[in-house]
């Protein structure tokens, strides 16, 4: 019961398994934004193209 008044500190290896959880859900997070920007520029360049190929004329007449 004191442990758990106190709180319970762990090993050593549970420690670093902590570390290395939350350093990979930081990963994880960054990755994450990565993927929305890079999908959201691509929606951007889909736009261009799409109003390049609307707008550009024949090459041969």
């Amino acid at each position: 019961m004191a442990r758990a008044l106190l709180g319970h500190v762990g090993s050593p290896g549970e420690q670093a398994l902590a570390f290395e959880v939350a350093r990979l859900r930081r990963r994880v997070a960054e990755l994450q934004e990565e993927v929305t920007r890079l999908r959201e520029s691509t929606a951007v360049l889909d736009l261009e193209l799409h109003h390049i190929a609307e707008t550009a004329e024949p090459a041969l007449a």
